[in-house]
């Protein structure tokens, strides 16, 4: 496999098209010293909460992110091995299969799993628990497209560490995480989910500290960025 090269040029500090929901309310979390958990269960309750609406949720999202992904398929070389970290019913993993890469996804939705299944192979997988399921090194790419939103900071922060451990030296990294409203519940049509949001110059330094070499960051309702894993970890 060769090393990834770097990622197609853009503007280091963008405004992000990242899609979801935008909040009102103005707040947010980050500091290393005052990292906010999410209350028990949130991720896994908030996860439950896309089961009744798995068809409706993927035709609704099934053209969002098509610049991003492209993008980040082509940093990587072709028939690279990429990790849809949250794959949701697999949108992306189709891009990136079509795009003549490798992929993988995983997600705790069983729903998720088994449509995503239909465009790559695909686990049934806690993100938190990513690194147990995967020997280290695996992945020339990671892509965790708002997949990370569900968990508290002290979660994402274990998460992005397993994520430096699952990348071979060199790969990349796409993460995004919402940058706008109040972390906390929010009661919406479908459910109610938990939701953590994170200054983006906080999510940035985290990733850094996970091993990370944060190559552009862009900000908006969404904090998108966009990573490299160093030789030695970061």
């Amino acid at each position: 496999m060769h090393a990834p090269g770097p990622y197609p040029t853009g503007d280091r500090e963008s405004r992000s098209d990242a899609p979801a929901e935008s909040h009102a309310a103005a707040g947010s979390h980050g500091p290393a010293e005052s990292r906010t958990a999410a209350e028990p269960d949130a991720a896994t309750r908030s996860v439950a909460v896309y089961t009744d609406h798995a068809d409706d949720y993927a035709a609704h999202h099934a053209p969002k992110m098509a610049d991003q992904a492209e993008r980040f398929a082509a940093a990587l070389p072709a028939g690279s091995l990429i990790l849809d970290a949250g794959c949701g019913p697999g949108r992306d993993l189709a891009r990136f299969t079509a795009r003549g890469h490798r992929a993988r996804g995983i997600d705790l939705n069983p729903v998720f799993v088994a449509m995503a299944g239909a465009h790559a192979p695909t686990t049934r997988c806690d993100l938190r628990e990513a690194g147990a399921h995967f020997p280290a090194g695996t992945f020339d790419g990671i892509w965790a497209c708002a997949s990370l939103v569900h968990l508290g900071e002290p979660d994402t922060v274990d998460v992005l560490a397993q994520f430096a451990g699952l990348l071979r030296p060199g790969g990349k990294l796409y993460a995004c995480v919402k940058s706008a409203g109040r972390t906390g519940w929010l009661d919406e049509p479908d459910g109610r989910r938990w939701y953590t949001v994170w200054d983006a110059d906080a999510f940035a330094a985290a990733v850094t500290a996970a091993g990370f070499r944060v190559d552009e960051v862009g900000r908006g309702v969404f904090t998108e960025v966009w990573a490299t894993r160093g030789a030695d970890g970061g």
